[in-house]
This record gives structure tokens, sequence and C-alpha cells, in this order.
């Protein structure tokens, strides 16, 4: 067992000294230069390397020819300021500028002796614009170096060497992209060009003579490549994210078109076992993710692709070769068989890849734009199946191993999981928070999740504070800090505010001991004793409201006794004492009805005589400095009359404390609208400042610091409105006043409602 360890341990140390990578090549960045780099195609030893020339420094060489270390470059065509530079038929084409135009020119293999030159452009002006953009002069050349082509302002020319003389042919205008493409009956020629606001596809043989044109929805042609006997050209979307491909059979000669929701570098074609077929580089999923489907088909649902592990930066480029396709990220690349096997896969610093393209050589690939060539050598891994195995390892047998001993663990924590659950989701408990050590919030049941408005989108794991950002929230975020740093049980009563309404709950923590003796965290519940505590209250009051009113019925029933003998005044005062009596009387007992039951008995009242009523109860002897002014349009409702005007009639009583002794105007006014009647009461007081708003609506809660005020006439006016299913609504600014409005469904059928007004028309 020892000797197996020990040349696994050997094993282990050589695979990492000669595979630094679980793939069968490693991708190193051999040179980075500040031009175009060219490889050869009959001699893999020689590159060609083009330099833009700076405006400042107008003697500087442009164009280099040496091999592929690039060790060292000798400088060829030094009279011209080269634009681009390619291998041909074993020799090498340049185009260049020259004072009277852009010119071509073919050189030996060696770069030394100048074989032929023709002139494309005479004049350079309408290139200085553009010769650094998607329009600048570059060479198209076959891959097999036979054929060349040059791409001047638009302007497509075949280049022929005959009899040591260089000759050019124009073949086409206003042409936006071309390729090479080798068909059964020989080389052909695919370009792309405008007329006007059209755009057409043409197709021409070795001769270059057309053989099919076609009328295609191009738009910014970023590229055109042959895979198999199909040429695909790629157009990116104006102003959309996605591409359009348009699909030429070159054995047919027919064309289709389809689009692709991916940006054209994304996109490429891949021949897998003679089949054309799309690659896809996606990040649907957040990671890299290469999809290679068949060219004709749906890409509403992309089956699942490689995923490419590592940290290497966005995705930027893919290009295929043969069956492998290169993956470009702005820090790395990876090459990708066709049937998804990784086989190479690292990070390197890459320039920036807009307007890049990709050339293969061998083991050699060079990521080339106008201004910027990387070249990359595939260097292969004698080992890296050992990394492999070992990644294997780790990655399979290790955690199989793991979950294998934590079987016997899982059994005895199944238990303790089964009854913390039942716990947490009893339908009859009240609200269950469980909360880790670190303060993570792990589990809530319903009530829990509505108490903190969760919703089945927010995910647990966080930290508790920031489910607790909502207001009213404070007291239950500090108790579960206090339980989860002492660590043991806790009772404690906290107050909760939810939708402008208070809740009183007892809180109880319990520390959950783990299985293995560790704590696991703290289990919190809470169960509402808002309505024992109001009840108890209103029980209170209830007893005081009964003292008062056997108090009230001697005082009547004394005033009932009472006979002047001369005086007028006497009688006038014994009839307000009576009346008085007789209110007080009335609002005693609907605070018992209010502390007893909810129940409300719904009766045919108008909304104008309701409020009439409540206005004649306030005497003008006891408030001389308050003008009582009475807008009313009313209509009939269905309410409970008595429990209604008691709401009312606190109201106006709030109105007229808040007037403060001071001369001013409390008004009454009602209106209605189809469903709702509307009862308003408004003064002149000093009104409320935001604070006082905010907590009006709570259950005795008052401004009153003389003892006068209790709260508990803002509670019946809530509690009312409440049990007619309507709402109330208070809006106050400090010194002008305050409106205090409610809103009653009227209860009324439409028909029933219009019987009841003629009825009452009639009368």
């Amino acid at each position: 067992m020892r000797w197996i360890l020990l040349v696994a341990c050997c094993l282990s140390l050589v695979g990492r000294l000669y595979a630094d990578a679980s793939e069968p090549l490693q991708l190193r960045r051999d040179t980075a230069v500040s031009g175009r780099v060219r490889f050869s195609t009959r001699d893999t030893s020689h590159v060609l390397a083009t330099y833009q020339r700076p405006a400042w420094d107008v003697a500087s060489g442009t164009c280099f020819l040496g091999d592929q270390g690039l060790p060292s470059l000798r400088e060829i065509a030094p009279d011209l300021e080269v634009l681009d530079a390619d291998f041909w038929s074993g020799n090498i084409v340049v185009l260049g500028r020259t004072p009277r135009g852009i010119v071509a020119r073919c050189l030996a293999q060696d770069g030394r002796t100048t074989l032929g030159q023709v002139q494309l452009v005479a004049s350079t002006s309408t290139l200085s614009a553009t010769s650094h953009g998607a329009t600048a002069p570059k060479l198209i050349v076959s891959k097999d170096g036979s054929q060349a082509l040059a791409l001047v302002d638009g302007v497509l020319s075949h280049l022929q060497m005959a009899s040591s003389r260089l000759t050019c042919r124009v073949l086409e205008e206003h042409v936006t992209s071309a390729c090479h493409v080798q068909m059964r009956s020989g080389a052909g020629l695919v370009y792309s060009y405008t007329s006007g606001s059209s755009s057409f596809l043409s197709l021409a043989d070795s001769s270059m003579q057309v053989v099919l044109s076609s009328l295609v929805p191009l738009s910014g042609v970023y590229h055109i490549e042959q895979v198999g006997s199909t040429a695909i050209i790629y157009s990116a979307l104006e102003g959309a994210n996605g591409c359009v491909l348009t699909i030429l059979d070159l054995e047919r000669r027919s064309i289709s078109t389809r689009s692709v929701p991916l940006e054209v570098q994304r996109v490429t074609g891949v021949e897998v076992e003679g089949q054309v077929a799309l690659a896809l580089l996606t990040t649907r999923s957040g990671r890299p993710e290469l999809v290679v489907v068949p060219l004709a088909s749906n890409l509403d649902q992309l089956p699942e692709g490689v995923f490419i592990a590592g940290d290497y930066g966005t995705p930027r480029l893919v290009r295929a070769f043969g069956d492998t396709v290169l993956v470009a990220f702005s820090g790395g690349m990876a090459l990708v068989r066709a049937n998804g096997d990784i086989i190479a896969r690292d990070a390197m610093s890459l320039p920036d890849l807009s307007g890049s393209d990709i050339d293969q050589s061998g083991r050699l690939m060079s990521i080339h734009s106008a201004l910027h060539s990387v070249v990359i050598r595939a260097v292969p891994q004698p080992l890296w199946f050992i990394a492999r195995s070992i990644d294997g390892f780790l990655r399979y047998v290790i955690p199989l191993l793991f979950l294998a001993s934590l079987g016997v663990v899982y059994f005895l924590y199944r238990r303790q999981k089964r009854f913390l659950e039942a716990m947490i989701d009893a339908p009859g408990a009240g609200f269950v928070l469980f909360v880790d050590l670190n303060g993570r919030l792990l589990r809530a049941n319903e009530k829990a999740a509505h108490l903190l408005r969760l919703t089945a989108d927010v995910p647990m794991g966080r930290m508790f504070e920031s489910y607790t950002q909502q207001p009213g929230l404070q007291q239950l975020h500090q108790f579960v800090d206090r339980v989860r740093l002492s660590r043991e049980a806790h009772t404690e009563r906290i107050t909760i505010m939810r939708s402008e309404e208070q809740k009183e709950y007892m809180a109880s923590s319990t520390p959950v001991i783990g299985t293995l003796g560790s704590s696991r965290g703290i289990l919190i519940s809470g169960v509402d004793i808002t309505e024992t505590l109001e009840q108890r209250r209103l029980v209170n009051w209830a007893q005081l409201a009964h003292d008062m009113q056997t108090n009230l019925s001697t005082i009547r029933l004394n005033a009932e006794q009472f006979r002047g003998d001369s005086d007028a005044g006497d009688e006038e005062r014994r009839r307000r004492i009576l009346f008085q009596v007789g209110v007080l009387i009335d609002r005693v007992r609907d605070l018992l009805g209010v502390a007893r039951s909810d129940v409300f008995q719904r009766g045919l009242a108008h909304s104008a005589e309701l409020c009439t009523e409540v206005r004649h109860e306030f005497d003008p002897a006891m408030f001389p400095h308050v003008t009582f002014s009475m807008k009313l349009r009313g209509t009939f409702m269905q309410v409970d009359r008595l429990k209604l005007s008691r709401a009312i009639r606190n109201a106006v009583e709030n109105a007229i404390k808040a007037l403060r002794n001071q001369p001013g105007t409390v008004e009454i006014s009602t209106w209605f609208d189809r469903t709702n009647v509307f009862i308003a009461v408004s003064d002149t007081g000093i009104g409320m400042d935001p604070e006082t708003m905010a907590n009006m609506m709570k259950p005795y809660f008052s401004t009153a610091n003389d003892g006068t005020g209790h709260g508990i006439g803002t509670m019946i006016m809530h509690h009312v409105t409440k049990l007619h299913g309507g709402t109330i609504r208070v809006t106050s600014e400090p010194g002008k006043g305050t409106q205090v409005v409610f809103r009653i469904p009227h209860g009324m059928d439409p028909k029933e409602k219009i019987r009841v007004i003629a009825a009452e028309r009639v009368q």
C-alpha cells in the first residue's frame, strides 16, 4: 500500500511539472506586435508583419519579413507605406501607398526583388478617412495561396502574375466583403456588394466570371467563410442584439437566410462528421457555454452545450478550424472539439478583439486586426491525463467517500430536522423564524413571511437585518440580535408595526443544538397578543362605563323630578341637563357595545339627516366660540345608525378640541357617488404635524397632556368605519386645520335605492 501511495505521489509531482492543466494542449502566447501578422501557407517558417505608420514618423518601416518566432525582422518595400501584405504563389504581395496612389506589388520570396507592380487607385484622398476602419485596403488570399484579391475603397480587383508582369482586373465596385471558396468545379469567389439601397451576393467561378447573383438582406457584413460545401455570410443587425446568416449552397447554388439571437462575433460555422453546423457561444446560464447545433435546427431552445470553466473574462470571439472551435475571451482562450471535448484552456492577456480575425498554421494561431496581433502556440502536454485523473479523483471519489461518511450522521440528523420543520410549519403557531449563529435567516413559516413582507421570490440565507429594513420591525431585529449573541432561552414582549397598525407579540427564543452537540442556531417564535391586550383594556373601559351609566341614570332621574317655579330659565336648564345626560348615556352604551361585540344592526338612514342630528347634540351655550357650518348633499344608506353617529360625533369633538377655545369653524359636509357615501368633518384649528398624523389612528393614542383625552374616540371612529367596510382619510396642515373624511359604502342595491328615494319623494 505504501508503494502504491509513493508511486501515485511521484506521478502526481511529475504530472504537475509537465502538465499544468488537464487538457492535451497548452496555449502559450509567443509574441504580440502592434500590427497585422500573416503566416506563409507553403513555408511555415516565414511570417509577415505589417505596421501602421504613425502620422508623426513618415520614415518608419511598415512591412517586415521574418520567421514565426519573430526574433529578427527584415524590412521589405521600404519605399512604400505598406497597408497590407500576404504570401501569394510562393511570393509576397503588398498593398502600398505612394504619392501617386495605391499600388499592388509582387516581391520574391526573400522580399528583395520586385517581380511586378500595378496601380489600383489613382488618388488616396478618398482613403484618408477610412484607412483604419472597416473599408481599409486589404488583401484577400486563398488558403492555398494561389489566388489574390485586392479590396481598395470598395473596389474588388483580381491580381494575376503572368509573363513576369503583374496585372489586375476589376471585378466589382462597392464591395463590402469577399472570400475564396473551393467547389467541385474548382476555385471560386463569394463576395457581397451594394447597389443603391440594395445588397447583393455573387458567386464567381475559377475564371472570376459571375455564375450567381442574388438580392439578399445584408446589413453590415462582418465576414464570409466556407464550411464544407456551404458559404456563410455573417451580417450584424443594426440596433439589435443578434445577427443574420446568409447561407449559400455552393453545389446547388441556392440561397437562404436565418437569424441568430447572438452577436455576430459569437457565431461560426463548423463541420461535424461531414455536416455543416453552427457553433454558438452563449452566456445564458451566467457561464460561457459552447453549443454546437445543426445548421437548420431551431434556435429558440438550444440544447445543453459545453461549459468552459475558469475565470477568463468576457467571451469575445469564436472561430472554427475543421472540427475544432477556438473561443477567445478578454483574458484567455480555449480549444473545443465539435463533440464537446475541451483540448486546451489557458489564461493570457489579449488585446481588444474588435474587428479581429484568426489565422492558423499548424500549431500556431494569429489573432490579428489592423492595429494588433498576437501569436499563440499550442504545445502538447504528454502527461495531461495525470492532472485530469487527479481532478477526477478530487471531484468524484473524495465526495463519494465524504457522502458515505455522512450516511450515519444523516439518520441522526433527520429526526431533529423533522421535529424542527414540524415546529416551524405547525398551523396553530404564531410566527416562527430560524436564524443561524452568524445571523442568517434560514427558515420562516407563512406567518413570519407575512410579517417580514417576504414574497416567494425572496431567497433565504441572507443576514436577518436585510429582511427587517421595513419600518416597524426594529424591536424584532433587536430581540433577534440579543438572543443570538447570548445563545440562551428568553421571552420578551415586543411591538411591531404593520400597515400603520400596532401589534403586540410575546416573542420567545430557543437554542437549537445539532446532532453532534454543536449549536446550530436560534428558533424564534412569537404569538400575537394584541387582541388579548386590547380586550383587557376594553373590559376596563367597559367597567368604567358601567359605573358611569349608574351615576348618569341617577342624575337624569333627579333632573326629571326637578320642577322650576317661576323662572323660565330653570326649565331651559333642566331640558339641557336631560339632553346632555341622554347623550352621555348613549356614548357609554356605545362604548359597552364596542367592548362586547363587533355585531351591528344595519338599517335605513339618510346621511344628511344623520349629520344634522349629530350637529344638534352640541349645545351652542357650551361652545360659544364654535361656528358650525353644514354643507349637506345626502342620500340613503344601509348602516348602523347609532354606531355611525357615534363615530361622526367623535370626529366633531376632536375638531372642537383642535380650536383650543379659540374662535373657529367646524364644518360638517356629506356627498356621495354610485357606491359610497362621504362624510367630512373639517376644522380651522391648530392642525397636526407629520408625526401626529402617523400615530393618530393607533389605539389609545392622544395628544392631550391634561388628562382629558385617552384615544378611545379615535379608536371608536376606526372601529366603526372598519365594521362598515369603509376607510378614513385624514389630511392636516399645522396652523390651518384638519379634515377627516369617512368613506362608507351605502350597502344598497341600485334598484332598491331608487325605490326608496321615490317613496321618500311621495311622502
